[in-house]
């Protein structure tokens, strides 16, 4: 694994690893073998797990958490010309009970440093994509370090000793990597004006070949399979966990009945934690599908008619980019949305923004529904194609502009 290749080596560490969603860093990846031959670290992730109780969430995340410490280290060569590599990955979780949550952190942190490094030195790595905090931060300035943040936290909830040491974490990092990517033009702006970090702005995207390959025919089987002929299908894809509004948008579909009694709310996606209630409502007009294959998911997009994003407004959200409507768009749909600051600012002209009040999600699933999408607009999605995104990420990696992207104090 030490000859001399064509390309440089990149690895790829996304925030998490899952294969029943679809994961930025994941995506990324797979188009960044035009530059580099790339690897991706692969775990278990206690994370990417849910449950209908709270109890029962934390059962298998502790059993998922022990699988993944033992995990054997092993290469996976794969069809996407991805080689992914599982590593035994030690979380938190196991140790917060006994520790304290910054205790296990910490350690968690120092095991999984040494897994990382030595993926690093036997796979000759020249590149390092990091966008999880679970395996810290490589001291030594080989390979070049760049850092993918993807999401904020919900600083409204954090005291002040949170905040301060969120802050001397990014500085940290900054120092340290060529560059940083920020997931939107809002949080790296944020990082700009609170941090003094240049971040690059690389939003999420879609997959737009692939959305857009799917026939009438597969959505007419797709509508049959689920029971929503001659339906008017709101769909929600991703997944739900608690902050994703899901009972408000059942509240707004027993309102909407009212008025269009072949209304019906298609819910694709991990939901377990709305299970209770997707149970009670399921004479209501709701269809529940559950976790779908990425390869499978595209044909879901193409056979609802609108589709809804009904996440709070939290500095979590606020400065996200959700990809969901990205991948609504890319299928030509109409999609309601909550005002979050990422679609204010873009004001795609089929996103209908509307903040969590039933009333005006009725009138704006209302003017949905006799709207039409117009071609002019697929211009407005074409620069968020992964593969577009991923050249933009390769660009700045090869560049090795570090100096223009780092943080001189915070």
């Amino acid at each position: 694994m030490t000859s001399a290749h064509p390309k440089p080596r990149l690895l790829v560490v996304p925030h998490l690893y899952a294969e029943n969603v679809s994961v930025r860093e994941i995506e990324l990846a797979r188009r960044l073998t035009t530059s580099f031959e790339v690897f991706c670290l692969k775990w278990d992730d206690a994370l990417h797990v849910d449950a209908s109780s709270a109890l029962g969430r934390r059962a298998r995340q502790v059993g998922v958490a022990v699988a993944a410490a033992v995990a054997p280290r092993r290469l996976e060569p794969s069809p996407d010309a991805v080689t992914y590599v599982n590593v035994p990955v030690l979380q938190p979780i196991l140790l917060r009970r006994i520790v304290g949550d910054a205790r296990a952190q910490a350690v968690a942190q120092r095991r999984n440093l040494r897994v990382l490094q030595n993926v690093l030195r036997e796979c000759s790595v020249t590149h390092l994509l990091l966008a999880s905090e679970a395996f810290g931060i490589p001291r030594r300035r080989e390979p070049k370090l760049f850092f993918d943040l993807v999401d904020w936290f919900p600083e409204e909830s954090s005291t002040p000793a949170q905040l301060a040491a969120v802050r001397a974490r990014l500085q940290e990092i900054a120092r340290r990597a060529q560059a940083i990517f920020a997931v939107s033009e809002p949080l790296a702006e944020k990082l700009a004006a609170e941090c003094g970090i240049a971040a690059v702005p690389l939003p999420n995207g879609a997959d737009l070949g692939r959305l857009r390959r799917v026939n009438d025919a597969q959505i007419a089987a797709l509508r049959q399979r689920w029971g929503l002929q001659g339906k008017f299908v709101l769909g929600y894809i991703g997944n739900h966990g608690p902050y994703t509004g899901v009972d408000f948008v059942v509240r707004v579909l027993r309102e909407l009945r009212r008025r269009m009694p072949d209304a019906v709310l298609f819910l694709v996606g991990p939901a377990e934690h709305w299970r209770s209630l997707l149970d009670a409502a399921r004479m209501e007009g709701v269809v529940a599908a559950g976790p779908i294959p990425p390869a499978e998911i595209a044909a879901y997009f193409n056979a609802m008619d609108v589709g809804i994003l009904a996440q709070e407004n939290t500095a979590g959200t606020t400065y996200a980019f959700q990809i969901k409507n990205v991948e609504y768009s890319a299928c030509r749909k109409f999609v309601v949305s909550t005002p979050l600051r990422t679609w204010q600012r873009l004001a795609w002209p089929n996103v209908l923004l509307a903040d969590l009040r039933v009333p005006d999600w009725l009138a704006a699933i209302e003017r949905a529904r006799v709207s039409r999408w117009q071609p002019a607009w697929d211009s407005y999605v074409a620069p968020y194609d992964w593969s577009a995104l991923a050249a933009r990420m390769a660009g700045v990696i090869l560049a090795e502009k570090g100096a223009e992207h780092s943080l001189a104090s915070c």
